[in-house]
């Protein structure tokens, strides 16, 4: 997986700059939104996440079933809506399954099995591509991620999928107790995943080797992400359950009628 990610962000320059630089934006004005005020917004953003979750989640199981991918995008984002405790509970046991999966499964995915791109020809010179030809490269490096991430959870013993289902079934328990808490955890962990995907695509737009530099560092950028999820999640818990709070008061005091006003009559007038 890092190595198609390294030999994307080297064929990157050749791509259209709209491919990178728009759905870089989008990540980091979207991560900062969903770390900050993810909890703010659950029923939306439980929606939205839903949907990302449930195309990329059929994506990597079908490999090339795009219309699979967005149908089961649109049920994830009505579940979500519908039953939003219990997708919060998935949200988080999904993340955490994902994050313990790349620390068990870090050497295999740091290993190259073989990527289709390599044997693309991008043309010669330093013409860019055209938006449709950008576009076609992006779907291929996909199908490649796709790949290295099944090939990684071959490698797993059964121990280690053991490890990863004891994670995942206790961060569903404990979102499912902690309703506010672990709405917190799973929205600042998405949001922090989001900030760093949008910045890497925008630093590979500048000509940087993000990748490269991260892999190389590895422990500093893991702290970096696990310090940007307790500063999200406290930022959560204490403003936007405080909005919360002040919004029931003032619906309940709308709500509540006005005893100390007198009644007034033709003798008081």
């Amino acid at each position: 997986m890092i190595e198609v990610l390294k030999n994307f962000e080297q064929a990157a320059g050749r791509l259209n700059p709209l491919v990178l630089i728009v759905p870089g934006l989008v990540m980091v004005a979207t991560g900062l939104f969903v770390w900050l005020g993810g909890l703010g917004m659950r029923r939306t953003l439980s929606a939205v996440a839903g949907a990302v979750t449930g195309g990329m989640a059929a994506a990597l199981i079908a490999r090339q079933g795009a219309m699979i991918a967005v149908i089961c995008a649109v049920v994830a984002a009505i579940i979500a809506t519908v039953f939003q405790r219990l997708f919060t509970a998935l949200l988080l046991g999904l993340l955490s399954l994902a994050i313990g999966f790349a620390i068990l499964a870090r050497p295999a995915l740091q290993e190259d099995p073989g990527a289709s791109i390599q044997g693309r020809d991008l043309g010669r010179g330093d013409q860019r591509l055209a938006m449709r030809d950008s576009l076609s490269v992006l779907r291929t490096y996909g199908v490649d991620l796709a790949d290295a991430i099944r090939y990684a959870a071959g490698t797993l013993r059964p121990i280690q999928w053991v490890i990863l289902a004891v994670v995942t079934a206790g961060s569903l328990a404990f979102a499912a107790l902690l309703r506010s808490i672990g709405g917190a955890v799973a929205f600042a962990i998405l949001g922090t995943a989001l900030l760093f995907a949008g910045m890497i695509l925008l630093l590979i737009f500048k000509g940087s080797m993000p990748v490269a530099r991260m892999a190389g560092s590895g422990a500093f950028y893991s702290l970096v992400f696990s310090g940007m999820v307790a500063f999200g999640t406290v930022e959560q818990l204490v403003l936007c359950r405080r909005a919360d709070r002040r919004s029931r008061t003032a619906k309940a005091s709308k709500q509540q009628p006005d005893r100390a006003e007198p009644k007034r009559s033709w003798r008081n007038r």
